[in-house]
């Protein structure tokens, strides 16, 4: 029994609420085209008697998006009372079947290219028989008429009129790019577009993955060829269909994809195309006929998502289920326990409800999973797309994968600190401008067509950007001098911007686009955070008193892209590796790191895997206490070096007199041990253990299995 199934049964349509029809089976997103006030439903004759798309000429019907656990009988004893004309008598269950049957006859046709019975997924785009007239003011419909289509079909539903919409599968990109490659290979543009088009007004949920890997690949082999086939597709759209899709996640995210490909284009096809686009989406024109991009003036239309399974009535005398997460859990696949969240029509898991108070008194409350997904498995198995070659790059690799488990999955979530939202195998952080918005940065320049549809679509629009007096540039518009001198390494000699895991940002920012208007920065928030601010409140933070609430989208959101984009893991991996480099240039604050008058580098007391494992993992954890660590574990070094007998505290001498050299591995042995002591962390007794157990596991034999703990062992600083 699948987990949709299995609701639903639990909602006791037969043995524990009889005769009730519970909720979750009418679960739906209603679509009323040219919605204006609040309708009369009126009984008239219907002018379509078939089902399925319409042409313009053609009375428009209301329509409705399939959610989670709906089934035929329950929509049709939903819409029975939805659309009831005044006057009409109250229906019967009698009546419920025959309108149930009635909808798949009306529609089979349609259903029926969508693959019958088993397309009947979330997300699928049923039409109803229920027609718009009179500019909106009336629905219009004839329920004895519709029930008298049921006789149409061959044979009875029967059981199929209590199916369940089942939960649509979270699609594994090496898998569907393999797919989308082979079904390609062929296959001409119009027959493409076709097929797209077909697809995206069935079931855009289902199909939109599919659809941006197709324009993908095709603008990967020719650019024209994609501008064409988005103007194909868009200009075999009817206005209410282009409407309708992007007044949903799923259709929205597809039409801005569409929108990107023939935006630029001075093509006379792709010109009209913007012209249904535009107004589809809400976007802006300027006096002179110019369409604004949506992530320069944001759209005025904000798309809705599917509704979540809701949960099954309770039963007199029976226990509720319990609320956590299925323990252990390996399979691949959503845990189906704990706190979940529809994004693009995927049910998400997002963990539980966690807390965190804050040293300033302020407790954070929201949702909290450590993910699925592991890291070290998607490094060995994407070794050629990560694409490291060097000894120091492979070096970093080899630590950020083995203390992967102290930091979290590639699809870890957290909303519970004031961090805001965290993520990914580095935890990164939306609250500082060096975490987050430069792994979201990088993502969208490597795959600005995914970045849009898990990101964009919501109006988080990430910018590389650039510090005055140590603090984040007040400005709305980016100085791209002052940008570039920010991030050297992001940009070549000439000002461009590099490409792929050579586009290494430093620093960032995060914009919103509001709907209908344009551009607002997001400030990077301060350390004690005593009010909701802007960036807190874009994420969906709420305060009372001194405690803030963190709400569940943004979670499901970064969740969703880890799980299905593949340029998203990598941009994790390569920005995973380059914190080594932030590690190097840490500022030191009131640290000195300085060994008996000599001062060092932060690089100098990381010399070993081990010692570079614990550095890094404090600097992902709590990058602003790292320094004043070093130099307390300097000070616990020497003083237990002065307490010991000769020759032993010779031999523990940090450097040579008389020499400029590296600090002696005698002494960084010592000093390794002392640091573990000294690093402040949130939950430093597990990060500890872990890494030390790294530490014990070392096999010079096996050498993969561990951490080596001998100085010099560590290959990945660069330059001397």
């Amino acid at each position: 029994m699948t987990g949709v199934v299995a609701a639903v049964a639990a909602g006791g349509l037969v043995t524990d609420h009889p005769g009730a029809t519970p909720p979750m089976t009418y679960n739906v997103l209603l679509r009323v085209p040219g919605s204006l006030g609040t309708p009369t439903v009126v009984r008239g004759t219907l002018q379509n008697t078939v089902g399925g798309r319409r042409t313009a000429a053609q009375r428009p019907t209301l329509s409705l998006f399939l959610c989670p656990g709906a089934t035929l009988r329950g929509i049709a004893y939903w819409l029975l009372r939805k659309a009831k004309p005044s006057g009409a008598p109250d229906p019967t269950p009698y009546d419920e079947m025959r309108v149930a049957t009635a909808l798949w006859a009306w529609n089979r046709d349609y259903l029926a290219a969508l693959g019958g019975p088993a397309g009947w997924r979330t997300g699928l785009w049923l039409p109803l028989p229920v027609e718009v007239d009179a500019g909106g003011a009336q629905w219009v419909t004839d329920w004895e008429t519709v029930g008298g289509w049921a006789d149409q079909l061959p044979s009875p539903l029967g059981a199929a009129l209590d199916t369940p919409a089942q939960h649509l599968p979270l699609p594994e990109p090496a898998v569907l790019s393999t797919e989308v490659a082979a079904w390609l290979s062929g296959r001409d543009l119009d027959d493409v577009a076709d097929v797209v088009a077909r697809d995206l007004v069935g079931n855009p949920f289902e199909a939109v993955f599919r659809i941006l890997e197709i324009l993908r690949q095709v603008a990967a082999d020719d650019a024209g060829d994609a501008v064409d086939l988005a103007a194909a597709v868009t200009n075999g759209l009817a206005t209410w269909e282009l409407s309708t899709l992007a007044s949903v996640t799923a259709g929205h995210g597809v039409l801005r994809r569409l929108w990107s490909l023939v935006g630029p284009s001075s093509d006379g096809d792709a010109e009209d195309a913007r012209d249904l686009l535009g107004p589809a989406l809400g976007l802006t024109r300027t006096g002179s006929g110019v369409w604004q991009p949506p992530d320069v003036l944001g759209p005025t239309v904000i798309p809705d998502e599917l509704t979540a399974l809701p949960p099954a009535p309770p039963v007199k005398g029976r226990k509720p289920a319990p609320q956590g997460l299925v323990t252990p859990w390996k399979v691949a696949a959503e845990n189906p326990g704990g706190r979940h969240s529809m994004m693009l029509g995927r049910d998400l898991c997002i963990g539980v409800t966690d807390s965190y108070t804050q040293k300033n008194g302020t407790s954070w409350t929201g949702p909290a999973y450590v993910g699925r997904l592991d890291p070290a498995q998607f490094i060995q198995d994407n070794a050629a797309a990560i694409g490291f070659t060097t000894d120091a790059e492979r070096a970093r690799l080899r630590v950020v994968e083995l203390i992967a488990p102290n930091e979290g999955r590639l699809d870890a979530a957290r909303g519970a600190d004031k961090g805001t939202l965290s993520t990914g195998i580095q935890q990164w952080s939306a609250h500082l401008n060096e975490e987050l918005p430069v792994l979201l940065a990088r993502f969208k320049r490597v795959a600005p067509d995914h970045y849009d549809l898990f990101f964009g679509m919501y109006g988080l629009q990430p910018e590389p950007w650039w510090r005055v007096d140590g603090k984040e540039a007040a400005a709305e518009v980016a100085d791209p001098a002052a940008v570039r001198a920010a991030n050297p390494e992001a940009f070549d000699a000439a000002g461009a911007a590099k490409q792929g895991k050579e586009y290494a940002l430093r620093y960032a920012t995060l914009f919103q686009v509001r709907p209908g208007g344009g551009r607002v920065r997001l400030a990077e928030p301060p350390d004690s955070v005593v009010e909701v601010l802007p960036r807190h409140a874009f994420f969906g933070v709420t305060k009372q008193g001194k405690a803030y609430t963190v709400a569940p989208e943004w979670c499901a959101r970064i969740r969703l892209a880890s799980l299905c984009s593949l340029p998203y893991n990598l941009v994790q991996v390569w920005t995973a590796v380059w914190r080594f480099e932030r590690l190097a240039r840490q500022p030191l604050g009131k640290a000195t790191l300085i060994v008996r008058g000599r001062p060092y580098r932060i690089r100098d007391f990381s010399v070993s895997e081990y010692g570079a494992a614990l550095m890094i993992d404090q600097h992902i954890n709590a990058p602003f206490w790292v320094t004043a660590a070093i130099d307390r574990a300097i000070d616990r070094t020497e003083r237990a070096i002065a307490r010991m007998p000769e020759p032993v505290r010779t031999e523990l001498r940090p450097f040579d007199e008389g020499t400029s050299g590296p600090l002696r591995a005698q002494w960084l042995r010592l000093f390794q041990i002392n640091y573990l002591a000294e690093r402040d962390l949130v939950g430093k007794a597990d990060r500890d253990m872990r890494i030390t157990g790294l530490h014990d596991r070392f096999d010079k034999d096996h050498n993969w299995t561990g951490l080596d703990p001998e100085p010099g062992s560590f290959a990945g600083w660069v330059g001397p």
